[in-house]
């Protein structure tokens, strides 16, 4: 399991093994072993047969199998040879890993287990699951006006003050919690682990960065701007700064739309946090966009921003039929502006008309069409509820 720092790794573990003890397995054929533990500190690859040695000694087959839930992973060494020495073990072992993703990545888990594995993207809470902490509302009888209230009541507060479950289950330390987050990710899972000799200045990059959530990242902008301060980096360290971030699931990163990887990498990146606790400034339309954002890798579909001329379209998502998306805080059609129809229009002109145009609204429901082109307005608690 990967993903950003406290979105709820462990706990999901122990999800897995609750949901399979209900299903028959028996609690002794489940161990669970964190290895930031303090008396594992000294475990070293000679170590490994004790290591087997304990667990069966410990804990019991079940159908022949003991089910090995290894968190906090990177904290013992050389991990991927363990972990492919367990699965070499004749499928005697049953292995769930979590990281920090400051030592595990997504590519490092790749590198390690070389294909014998699958991966999960764990996130902050989906508003289905935001809903459930929150009191287990009910999805019916929305038509109430009450229940509508109370429902937008939730998804703005979802919006504007972001899901991280520590967060969202203690409201009172939510700033305290944030804060050190983010601390965590910027100078363990980026300084330390990438080595980066000249803090200070990092830390004035990721400054611009997070006043540009929602906007646009150019490194050849960077690039202008730093030398006319006088400060002299790279474009290949800026570069490498963006990726860091995003390989920290500190941001999201959308490339524009191109016909070829060329054309793509070339151009300048929306860029959005991984959750919207993370904004410096609050609006709500581009958090509501970073919700969207953040919604599509969790149902993991590939997607796009699109720029044609002076019109954009914040999200084209690349399978078929292709689907091309809007956000708007709006909750009446006046409010939307003509701009984002016409954008759809073009969109559907350059692609293709079998792609399916949507505008994401506040609270707005309908059915449009636009020069031959029909647009869905789904409000946005409605299409987070669709996934």
């Amino acid at each position: 399991m990967v993903g950003p720092r406290r979105a709820g790794k462990t706990y999901f573990m122990y999800w897995i093994a609750q949901d399979l003890m209900s299903k028959g397995w028996p609690r002794s054929s489940i161990v669970y072993i964190n290895f930031e533990d303090v008396r594992l500190s000294v475990l070293k690859p000679t170590d490994f047969s004790v290591f087997l040695k304990v667990i069966n000694e410990e804990a019991r087959e079940y159908n022949g199998r003991i089910l090995l839930m290894l968190d906090e992973v990177q904290s013992l060494p050389e991990w991927g040879r363990w972990v492919r020495t367990l699965l070499d073990r004749g499928g005697r072992y049953f292995v769930v890993l979590s990281g920090s993703s400051s030592k595990v990545r997504a590519s490092d888990v790749a590198t390690e287990l070389r294909g014998r594995y699958i991966d999960r993207l764990v996130l902050p809470f989906s508003f289905r699951e935001f809903l459930r902490v929150r009191g287990g509302f009910e999805q019916e009888f929305l038509e109430v006006p009450e229940r509508h209230g109370k429902l937008l009541n939730y998804l703005r507060d979802y919006v504007l003050n972001g899901s991280l479950p520590e967060v969202v289950l203690k409201p009172e330390m939510a700033s305290d919690l944030v804060r050190t987050y983010r601390q965590t990710i910027i100078y363990r899972d980026i300084i330390e682990r990438y080595k980066i000799r000249d803090a200070a200045f990092f830390e004035t990059f990721l400054e611009i960065v997070e006043n540009n959530f929602g906007g646009y990242v150019s490194v050849t902008k960077l690039d202008n701007y730093f030398k006319s301060l006088g400060i002299s980096k790279s474009k290949r360290t800026l570069s490498n700064y963006l990726k860091y971030l995003e390989e920290s699931y500190y941001v999201i990163l959308v490339r524009r739309f191109g016909f070829s990887s060329r054309e793509v990498i070339q151009q300048p990146r929306k860029v959005y946090p991984i959750d919207t606790a993370y904004f410096r400034r609050r609006s709500i339309g581009p958090m509501m966009e970073s919700v969207v954002a953040v919604e599509l890798m969790r149902r993991g579909l590939g997607y796009n921003y699109l720029r044609i001329n002076d019109y954009e379209v914040d999200f084209v998502i690349n399978q078929e039929p292709r689907e091309y998306i809007q956000v708007t805080y709006a909750s009446a059609m006046d409010e939307i502006d003509k701009r984002e129809f016409r954008a759809l229009v073009k969109a559907n002109e350059v692609l293709g008309r079998g792609g399916v145009a949507r505008v994401i609204s506040w609270d707005l429901e309908d059915e449009v069409e636009i020069e031959g082109i029909r647009v869905k307005v789904t409000p946005l608690w409605r299409w987070l509820l669709m996934g």
